[in-house]
């Protein structure tokens, strides 16, 4: 084997690159970021100590490691140490800012698949404490909130950045706004830091557009609140697909109320069936002689993400607290 093709192996085995993308794994890496890697292996190394290995200037190293650290492919440990990043890292930031069609529709497809099977490994022990009550609340863990709750919650945090949604970027689901993902940091500085009326605004257009809003928090060391307000959809979100998968459907994300309609108010025009995500409110016929439609509510099938209410032109639809245990968001509020 070649020089070149055992680098090549040492570094996929290296950042953990899927075998069935091997051969378009130039369109996530160039030479130079391989070589990178490769001089990264241990502990990390410092700028200087790539330099040295490479062979380049400490000048043109530190540029090189910092356009590296943007595009995922190497994290940073401490201030002045770098390390490898897996390619998870590396897929995420492709995905949302760069050449998500470079490889054919199928392998896109298995890559999603390995993400959601990565993304369900890592929350396995979140959902299983869900199950059971319980909550490591420094665990960013999603919950449905309110879109009150959301722009309340931006009150609360130091910084907002507008990312595109990661989710939808990478699954193509839906045709759904795309740049709606509000987090509050940015350690690689690639989202655009916004104002909270910004992101109010932001708010109040992805609920327009028929958005749930998640609150995926978790509270850090010194009690701050860590994570993002998402605004999701049905079609393309990770955490909705593992509650598929794994058999928590109101956990992940979190329910924590449920819809209450107030029947005196209602004429049945059918907005709430058609924006819940979930089937909850639906339309069927009036009774034999009657024009006007009727409205059922299936309770059992509402998550509480508050889209019927937020849609209802005559204020028929209240959403009933559940005072979840688990929610972190009742308790920071």
């Amino acid at each position: 084997m070649k020089s070149t093709d055992l680098r090549r192996k040492q570094f996929t085995t290296l950042v953990g690159f899927p075998r069935f993308l091997l051969p378009w794994l130039d369109r996530f890496y160039e030479p130079v970021e391989i070589d990178l890697v490769l001089h990264l292996i241990g502990r990390g190394a410092t700028v200087a100590e790539v330099a040295g290995k490479a062979g380049r200037s400490a000048s043109v190293t530190r540029e090189l490691l910092h356009r590296a650290f943007k595009r995922g492919v190497v994290n940073r440990s401490g201030k002045s140490r770098y390390e490898s990043a897996d390619f998870h890292a590396r897929y995420e930031i492709w995905a949302l800012f760069e050449g998500w069609q470079d490889v054919p529709e199928d392998i896109r497809k298995l890559l999603n698949e390995w993400e959601m099977t990565f993304y369900a490994r890592n929350h396995r022990r979140d959902i299983e404490a869900l199950k059971k009550s319980r909550r490591d609340f420094s665990a960013v863990c999603p919950e449905y909130v309110l879109l009150n709750e959301a722009e309340s919650l931006l009150e609360k945090v130091d910084h907002v950045y507008l990312w595109p949604c990661n989710c939808r970027a990478m699954v193509e689901g839906c045709k759904n706004p795309l740049t709606t993902c509000l987090r509050f940091s940015n350690s690689r500085g690639l989202g655009w830091e916004i104002s909270r009326s910004r992101a109010v605004k932001i708010l109040n257009e992805a609920d327009r557009s028929g958005l749930m809003h998640s609150a995926e928090i978790g509270l850090t060391a010194e009690g701050g609140i860590e994570g993002a307000i998402c605004n999701c959809c049905s079609d393309c979100c990770f955490p909705h697909q593992l509650a598929e998968k794994q058999n928590a459907l109101k956990l992940w994300p979190l329910t924590r109320y449920i819809a209450l309609r107030l029947k005196e108010k209602c004429t049945a025009c059918g907005l709430c069936a058609r924006r819940c995500p979930f089937g909850a409110f639906r339309t069927r016929k009036g009774s034999e002689g009657s024009k006007r439609k009727q409205i059922v509510f299936y309770h059992e099938l509402c998550r509480g993400c508050g889209l019927c209410s937020t849609g209802c032109p005559e204020d028929a639809i209240v959403m009933d607290p559940l005072n979840h245990r688990c929610s972190l968001w009742d308790r920071i509020s």
